[in-house]
């Protein structure tokens, strides 16, 4: 048919430039991306600039930041919208949290082996769309927060299968599959980092016989290739992690703190969860806890590496009979920053992003507001 059709065109420069321009178009990658519809795969669509200046150079001296989590995804108004509204409540959210003086998003991309951008490994997450849409949002999130001068971090979940199972972090596979995923986005989008949180082994006995010592080494392994990949492509980008608040229980599912925090290679920065109130019952006495849980990290870390402080925002207000602080008082997220920032620490990340209009947490972010003069 090609021959055919190159005879007939024979003699006309004209005609043979178009059939070039044509055959470089057709070989453009394509990729299906759901039953009925088929768009341009990252690489064909989207162009990174490295040579873009960082948002806010000192973010890591005085991060305000916040997680936008996969359940977040609805009260932002951010599931299953056409791009017109998709793009225009992202902004309205990236506006609130500019006005709120927040200057870096760690936005959930990989929730649950999905992902909120056309992936060449992974499905659309079920939590964004119910099929595939005919935009790239984590392209228009990435713009839209640069435009609100906020960072903006990609924040994937390495090892989750799917709720409840993990993918054995001990098989390279499982570490080849975390890496493409990494290169993935870091290739075709402005992201200014990968994030992580505290979920590395699942704390329900799938890999009970694994030893600590096991764990740690299988996700150090993961965790220096991520950072190697990461610098290789461009060193301004930042890796870091957010691990339970508990030491004794991140090191259990895997976390080598020692190593991260004395050792380069392998984090930029860590943010503990030190999700507690200074009014916690634990053992049947009253708890310091937040304060207790901030000393020991502060100790642990000894300045070594950034470390900011991921407050529970999503508790105000809440009932709990361990944790009492949160419904008597109003006032504890703006205390912890305050103890967070005596204490030297970098700043500090809220969780999560519904919980800063949510009604429980209406006069805790008042006092927030206040003490950032919020106007």
């Amino acid at each position: 048919m090609f021959e055919g059709f190159q005879k007939r065109i024979k003699g006309s420069l004209k005609l043979a430039m178009m059939l070039v321009l044509v055959c470089l178009l057709a070989a453009l990658p394509t990729k299906v991306v759901g039953a009925t519809e088929t768009v341009a795969s990252n690489d064909a669509t989207n162009s990174v600039n490295y040579n873009r200046k960082p948002v806010n150079p000192k973010t890591l001296t005085n991060m305000r930041g916040v997680w936008v989590a996969f359940v977040d995804y609805k009260n932002m108004g951010l599931y299953n919208k056409s791009e017109y509204v998709f793009r225009a409540n992202a902004r309205k959210m990236y506006a609130q949290m500019k006005k709120d003086k927040i200057n870096t998003v760690f936005f959930h991309v990989c929730p649950c082996n999905d992902a909120i951008y056309p992936s060449e490994y992974l499905k659309w997450s079920k939590y964004m769309f119910t099929k595939a849409p005919s935009y790239d949002p984590l392209k228009i999130l990435v713009e839209e927060a640069h435009n609100y001068g906020l960072s903006f971090h990609a924040w994937i979940n390495p090892y989750r299968k799917k709720m409840g199972v993990s993918f054995n972090p001990g098989k390279e596979s499982s570490v080849d599959r975390i890496l493409d995923i990494v290169t993935e986005i870091i290739d075709n989008y402005e992201v200014d980092g990968i994030h992580m949180d505290d979920y590395f082994y699942p704390s329900n006995g799938q890999f009970k016989k694994v030893s600590m010592k096991k764990r740690k080494a299988n996700v150090n392994n993961m965790i220096s290739q991520v950072y190697e990949t990461i610098k290789d492509t461009n060193p301004k980008l930042l890796f870091g992690i957010s691990p339970a608040g508990s030491i004794t229980y991140a090191e259990s599912i895997g976390c080598d703190l020692e190593t991260w925090f004395n050792e380069d290679g392998y984090v930029d920065y860590v943010i503990p969860q030190i999700y507690w109130s200074d009014k916690y019952i634990l053992n049947g006495k009253k708890t310091k806890l937040y304060t207790e849980r901030l000393k020991q990290w502060k100790q642990l870390n000894n300045g070594r590496k950034p470390m900011m402080i991921g407050l529970a925002l999503y508790r105000a207000g809440m009932k709990d009979s361990l944790d009492k602080g949160w419904k008597k008082k109003n006032n504890i997220i703006v205390t912890q920053i305050k103890k967070e920032k005596a204490a030297g620490c970098q700043g500090f990340v809220l969780f999560s992003s519904s919980y800063m209009t949510n009604k429980a947490a209406k006069k805790e972010m008042k006092n927030y507001r206040k003490y950032f003069k919020v106007k």
